[in-house]
């Protein structure tokens, strides 16, 4: 049985940094709604670990497209809101942490089909970035609130920008992990393990790229990509009760 739950956690993982390293974000959104089923203990702190090792990985890859004067508030705005969701994350138990999952990528969802097109300016970029530490450090998925707002951009600033704000926001919510005594030793040797599919995934993401970036496919991939992982989100936290 444990053996089936580290292959199922690895390939949700494998899948997701695949995703994320072709469309900008993706794992924790496809991997955390499935390991909080398999292993309540793995969410948040082994997808947060891969996904700063994910998030390093495509910075380095794409570097030339960062954008880094609108992410100057974002990596603000991301500290108090990481501040918050660790206070979150000591008071929500493992049914109110599936649904709160569920509820966050929903939100995301909505927000996506019927918001109008936009230019991602810092203050927006601000509000993502406060709501996506709240996310991120409570559930492991943080991107859907900036992706959200920068979607109408070009996919390779979007990206570049996520790459780099995700390796700083998962370094500050490991930090936190430690800091509230939610992170240990043989925790952190369980979330390393999953590293070389992350990489793999990484890989096969880049290869990716051309065909997403091509006949504006990029849009409206990353919208049903909110739209599964609600769905999925949500059959979780149904099966859990």
């Amino acid at each position: 049985m444990d053996l089936w739950i580290c292959l199922l956690a690895a390939l949700s993982l494998f899948v997701g940094c695949w995703i994320q390293t072709a469309l900008g974000f993706g794992m924790a959104v496809i991997a955390a709604p499935i390991i909080v089923i398999l292993n309540p203990l793995w969410v948040p702190v082994a997808l947060t670990l891969c996904a700063l090792f994910l998030s390093v990985l495509n910075t380095w890859n794409q570097r030339e497209y960062i954008e880094y004067r609108a992410l100057a508030l974002p990596f603000v705005t991301r500290i108090p809101g990481t501040i918050l969701g660790a206070w979150l994350l000591l008071q929500l138990d493992i049914f109110a942490l599936q649904l709160f999952v569920a509820g966050c990528v929903f939100a995301a969802v909505i927000i996506s089909y019927y918001g109008k097109q936009f230019d991602y300016t810092p203050r927006r970029m601000g509000l993502a970035a406060f709501i996506s530490g709240i996310m991120g450090t409570t559930t492991s998925i943080g991107g859907p609130p900036m992706a959200l707002v920068m979607q109408h951009g070009k996919p390779q600033n979007i990206r570049a920008n996520l790459s780099i704000y995700f390796g700083y926001s998962c370094t500050i919510s490991m930090i936190s992990y430690a800091y509230i005594g939610v992170l240990n030793q043989q925790l952190l040797i369980e979330s390393l393990s999953f590293l070389p599919v992350c990489l793999l995934g990484f890989v096969l993401g880049v290869k990716a790229r051309p065909y997403i970036d091509d006949n504006n496919r990029f849009r409206p991939l990353l919208l049903s990509l909110c739209s599964i992982a609600a769905l999925i989100a949500f059959i979780g936290a149904l099966l859990y009760e």
